[in-house]
């Protein structure tokens, strides 16, 4: 018997809701979302009764003109913008802040300023104007996807560009850059959602297996032909953020390979790390994507061990919930995973699924598994806009 899983990095969509605690996710943070909508959804998930998970939200993301995810974003074009819809969200009710990729330096520390000013957690996916370092050391209190860092230990290069190459600046890995940045993440402790899942599913969208696997049959149509129209196999017609070329494969292969040596590092070295998927990025289903991301910070060299306080009480703690989940005690939420086999020992034991309980409600996966798949078999296209203009 474990505590419920923590997944701190979605977007979430409605179907999501059985295939995350069929998969023991009891609890997950959406880090971007249009507001009504997400609101919304927080205040359904959250009914006793309700057959979800619990949901934390950021909102939508706040970022400066670039940005391809409109349906999900909120622009701001100065420092006083900034601050005024930091406290719009608070006044709104949003659990946390995310800032997004292209805002400038001044408008990013505006943001963390007067987030941390109200009394909320800043989280971050970075860009070329705001480095991993420059972030940390405005107090930034959480950083997605290893963003920036490779524009931290190569601020030089970053600069001197006309484009953001972040993906190229990966492949210039170096022993003593690299230590420095870990060496600043352990001194500011500050939360790390490596997501490295994503990218290898980025750097490996020309394989055709993704689409076959059997956890598809989970996942509606629409959002499959988007993933296919948005990530096509070839990176040549792919679209790209403004001022980004398209990545080759060689130099996708390049980026997850530096990014593992740089998680290894991290983990040697004993950083605070979190479990998030992103999901419904290309070929992430939700809820099964979380055990896949887990497998994939062990082979970084995260231990079993590990790897389960990363998904429960650490996740709890950068939710700042940790005095109602991520351990199972008395006085907090009855958010239970009940496994056969010993984790700590095999991973693979943690999606041998007995049955899951959310604040005390016992569910059975292969319920919830029935429930998605009828869903998933009979989906029609949304006219409501997730991500784009196209989904």
């Amino acid at each position: 018997i474990l505590p419920g899983l923590i997944d701190v990095h979605v977007h979430s969509e409605d179907w999501h809701a059985p295939l995350y605690l069929a998969k023991g996710i009891t609890t997950v943070r959406d880090v971007g979302c249009e507001l009504e909508s997400v609101l919304a959804r927080r205040s359904r998930w959250g009914e006793p009764d309700a057959a979800a998970p619990r949901l934390i939200c950021t909102g939508p993301m706040l970022d400066g003109p670039g940005n391809t995810w409109r349906a999900s974003t909120r622009l701001v074009h100065s420092p006083q913008e900034a601050r005024d819809q930091v406290t719009y969200l608070v006044e709104r009710g949003v659990d946390q802040i995310k800032a997004y990729a292209f805002l400038d330096w001044p408008c990013f520390a505006a943001i963390v300023d007067e987030a941390h000013r109200q009394g909320k957690f800043v989280v971050a996916h970075l860009g070329k104007q705001t480095n991993a370092r420059k972030a940390v050391e405005a107090g930034l209190d959480e950083l997605e996807h290893l963003s920036g860092v490779s524009e931290a230990m190569w601020p030089e290069q970053n600069a001197a560009a006309e484009t953001w190459d972040w993906v190229q600046l990966w492949a210039r890995l170096d022993p003593e850059r690299m230590a420095r940045l870990v060496d600043l993440f352990l001194e500011r402790e500050t939360w790390l959602a490596i997501t490295r899942l994503v990218w290898l599913r980025f750097a490996t969208v020309w394989d055709s297996r993704h689409g076959q696997h059997p956890q598809m049959q989970y996942v509606p149509a629409p959002l499959q032909q988007w993933w296919a129209n948005r990530f096509p196999a070839e990176p040549e017609k792919t679209r790209f953020p403004q001022g980004m070329g398209p990545p080759s494969r060689l130099e996708r292969s390049q980026q997850v390979a530096a990014m593992a040596l740089f998680t290894g590092e991290l983990i040697r070295h004993g950083a605070k790390i979190l479990i998030g998927t992103d999901t419904p990025f290309p070929y992430l289903a939700p809820g099964f994507s979380f055990h896949d991301e887990l497998q994939a910070l062990l082979e970084c060299g995260l231990g079993e061990a590990a790897a389960l306080q990363a998904a429960t009480l650490s996740g709890a703690r950068a939710l700042e919930m940790d005095h109602l989940v991520g351990t199972i005690e008395p006085g907090k939420r009855a958010d239970l995973l009940i496994v056969r086999g010993d984790p700590t020992a095999d991973i693979q034991a943690l999606q041998q699924i007995e049955a899951v309980l959310k604040d005390g409600h016992w569910f059975q996966p292969d319920e919830l598994l029935a429930r998605a798949a009828a869903y998933a078999e009979t989906a029609q296209p949304s006219p409501q806009r997730r991500f784009d203009d196209s989904y």
